[in-house]
């Protein structure tokens, strides 16, 4: 019975370390993971997108890139904490170096899961074919409907797919200075 005791003990105090080191994790700034995403450019933090989705939407991304040299990413967090969207949004877009610098053609998709918020961040040089008006239909009408079905990769799919097809069809205003 000695035997059987002390591995109990040892057991117990293993698992309160393990314990403790899981409540001081929890507790720690999470960081939004943005560097070891292996050159692609969906970020899903909140882990809401099946492989097959994420391969389709980066099939639209590359085409885009390939085809006009414009870039769009798409990033996924649960909670912005303290932060607002707009200054997060901006700050991961200038962090991801989203765009060519000599058209600043990027455009970061921003997600917010836990706190159901949305942001299109349009790079100066796409202003012109992406207006604030326009970003905030393809939310409201075309990404906000999924996502209440919980239909993530679908809307996702969806906005890629417009804002792209935009810049493919107003490719002569990609990098000019906004109106």
């Amino acid at each position: 019975m000695g035997d059987s005791f002390k591995t109990m003990q040892t057991i117990f105090k293993l698992a309160t370390v393990i314990l403790v080191g899981l409540i001081i994790s929890c507790g720690t700034d999470k960081k939004t993971e943005t560097s070891s995403n292996n050159g692609h450019r969906i970020i899903d933090n909140s882990y809401i997108l099946t492989k097959s989705q994420k391969d389709s939407i980066q099939t639209l991304i590359k085409k885009l890139d390939q085809e006009i040299g414009s870039q769009i990413a798409v990033l996924t967090i649960d909670t912005l904490g303290k932060e607002k969207l707009e200054d997060f949004s901006l700050r991961m877009a200038e962090e991801l170096r989203l765009g060519r610098s000599t058209h600043n053609d990027g455009l970061l998709i921003t997600i917010v899961t836990m706190e159901r918020k949305m942001r299109i961040e349009v790079g100066t040089g796409l202003e012109n074919i992406i207006k604030d008006e326009i970003a905030r239909r393809i939310i409201q009408d075309d990404m906000a409907p999924l996502f209440r079905q919980e239909k993530y990769g679908q809307g996702i799919y969806l906005a890629v797919d417009k804002i792209s097809k935009l810049i493919i069809e107003n490719r002569d205003l990609v990098g000019t200075e906004p109106r």
